[in-house]
């Protein structure tokens, strides 16, 4: 039997995305086709040892200035050259991603995006096969919409 081929869904530049595992149910997020990995804006990032898992605390600053602390497994360090060639070690966690009523496990990067317009960037590697990026529109998809 031949395998169904999947249709992508398209996305705007910018969209609504959720991180259930943190608890965290809508920011709007940037489609950067330009970065490899996603990036959220996180401050206070301290490590903890649970059970002899070694976590990461960190808060979590939404646009309308909400703060969310969460804590997940810490998965490792990368490292992250910036758009002006600074390199960064970042933690970062997996972690679910939610857009458009798609589940998908990502990598996710912790980072002070303080300056930055967006809360999260949502880079090649989370956007994977499931969508495609239309550059000239955004919001195409509504917050936590069923599949």
């Amino acid at each position: 039997m031949a395998q169904q081929k999947r249709q992508k869904r398209v996305v705007g530049w910018k969209e609504h995305a959720a991180l259930p595992d943190l608890k965290v149910k809508d920011v709007i997020a940037k489609m950067d086709t330009g970065a490899n990995l996603a990036s959220i804006d996180a401050s206070e990032i301290k490590y903890s040892t649970k059970g002899g898992v070694k976590h990461v605390n960190f808060k979590i600053m939404k646009r309308n200035n909400t703060v969310r602390k969460t804590s997940a497994p810490l998965a490792g360090f990368k490292r992250i050259k910036s758009s002006n060639g600074d390199v960064e070690r970042r933690p970062y966690i997996k972690t679910t991603l939610l857009v458009d009523g798609i589940s998908k496990k990502i990598e996710l990067t912790l980072t002070d995006r303080g300056p930055m317009d967006y809360t999260m960037l949502i880079g090649r590697k989370a956007l994977g096969r499931r969508w495609v990026v239309n550059p000239s529109v955004s919001f195409l998809t509504k917050p936590n919409r069923d599949k």
